[in-house]
């Protein structure tokens, strides 16, 4: 069995996979600087809670987002599993070149959500990601990444809005019937998830332009599936591409260490 992490923002998103295959999927909760023991016992209890035993794991990989965590969490998966993680980095992605002026200025989430979509789907596409951030990324026929756009993501906008202006906010992101809101709800859902489906149709559209052809589109992110249905363009959502593309990292990275041995 292989465990993924994927340390973000606000939580830690984790994935077990089995015969190719995504077996489990769970996230746990964090505090950003927390200690090794902390993140021990909150591995621990997930893998209990969904009947994994660490005895089972025969590889792990880890990628972080967040500066400071990786080192302490590499810890307590080396102390609970008894081996260390693969660290997912930029710089040792053979098949899939960065063409950006400094590939490390490009979030390793990116690169690994783009790696499943290189392996796993047609090209060239854009590669969309809604979290904390939203991020549109593009890649070319080869499958190398082009370059990327970062918006503000539509939680982080609402509760923006929220600390700004005192207004209630609603994270349930129901898409109202209409544009033209006619109560404070109406109009904070309608410039929320409406204004992002266009604000994607636009940077979709702007992205095709510069590339000079129409692209596959491919979304994650858990409020993707709130706000891609609702953009012109279709897209396909998988909420997994991270975890599938640390997956793919891991398993290229033990076959290039047997072919050495």
């Amino acid at each position: 069995m292989v465990l993924c992490f994927d340390v973000g923002n606000t939580d830690i998103d984790a994935g077990a996979f089995e015969n190719d295959k995504l077996y489990k999927a769970f996230n746990i909760d964090y505090k950003k600087g927390q200690s090794v023991e902390e993140y021990k016992k909150g591995i621990k209890t997930a893998l209990e809670v969904n009947g994994i035993d660490p005895k089972t794991v025969t590889s792990c990989v880890l990628c972080s987002v967040v500066a400071g965590s990786t080192g302490a969490m590499e810890e307590a998966i080396k102390e609970l599993l008894g081996f260390e993680p693969l660290i997912f980095t930029n710089d040792e992605i053979a098949d899939m070149q960065v063409k950006i002026g400094n590939p490390q200025e490009v979030g390793v989430d990116i690169v690994a959500a783009c790696l499943t979509v290189k392996h796993r789907y047609s090209l060239p596409a854009i590669v969309i990601d809604m979290g904390t951030a939203t991020t549109v990324t593009a890649m070319d026929k080869d499958g190398d990444l082009l370059g990327v756009s970062i918006l503000t993501g539509v939680i982080t906008s609402l509760k923006a809005l929220r600390d700004s202006t005192g207004l209630p906010i609603d994270e349930s992101l129901t898409p109202p019937a209409k544009a033209i809101g006619t109560t404070t709800p109406e109009s904070m859902a309608s410039g929320c998830v409406l204004a992002n489906a266009y604000m994607m149709d636009g940077m979709i559209s702007a992205f095709e332009k510069e590339m000079g052809t129409e692209c596959h589109i491919y979304a994650t992110g858990g409020i993707s599936k709130m706000i891609m249905p609702l953009c012109r363009h279709k897209s396909l959502i998988n909420d997994k591409l991270l975890l599938e593309g640390l997956y793919i990292y891991c398993k290229k990275a033990e076959n290039k260490n047997n072919k050495e041995i």
